[in-house]
């Protein structure tokens, strides 16, 4: 089955596939990007290989999924954006429409990561109908906290995630995404 593949001005956000392996291998082993993730320590090469396995899976089975974040300029793979069900042990509801992002860090700074995180957003509402969506955050992850508020998310609650690390819970309702100004879309 053929998924789409979601564009912004200058993102291409592929579905996850067999190409993408070593994305997910090149950034789960980079400490800067693993620090806010889980327990905070860069993963081996054969964890993020399974996940990448894994996360072709999702599409499979779900229609939705992670997306390789690729510059459209450099053709360059530099991160992802994802949309999936928070999953059982997130410390909120398993059926939770949750997004996620991950950059290399070599292109922090220029708004990647809220130009992928708000494809994402948006195809949950307008394609999958999602009530809500939410991001798991560390709380001492300032980006990825400006990222979610930048694309409408606010505080919703405090939680533990599955290492027992601290998260914050933010959330953006379907209603309040309506009323969203355009250049927060």
């Amino acid at each position: 089955m053929a998924f789409e593949t979601l564009c912004t001005s200058r993102l291409r956000l592929e579905p996850w596939s067999a190409n993408h392996t070593e994305l997910l291998v090149q950034l789960a082993s980079t400490p800067q990007v693993a620090r806010y993730i889980g327990d905070g320590l860069p993963w081996p090469a054969d964890r993020a290989t399974a996940l990448a396995q894994q996360l072709r899976q999702d599409w499979e089975r779900h229609g939705f999924g992670w997306r390789a974040a690729v510059e459209i300029d450099s053709g360059r793979q530099i991160g992802l954006a994802a949309l999936t069900f928070a999953g059982a042990g997130a410390g909120v509801d398993a059926d939770e429409y949750e997004l996620g992002w991950w950059l290399d860090p070599g292109f922090w700074g220029r708004g990647l990561a809220r130009e992928g995180a708000a494809a994402v957003r948006d195809e949950a509402f307008s394609r999958l109908a999602a009530p809500s969506v939410l991001a798991r955050i560390q709380p001492a992850n300032r980006a990825s906290l400006a990222v979610a508020a930048a694309i409408g998310l606010t505080h919703e609650s405090d939680s533990v995630g599955r290492c027992g690390e601290p998260i914050a819970i933010l959330r953006l309702t379907k209603r309040r995404w309506r009323t969203l100004r355009p250049d927060e879309i």
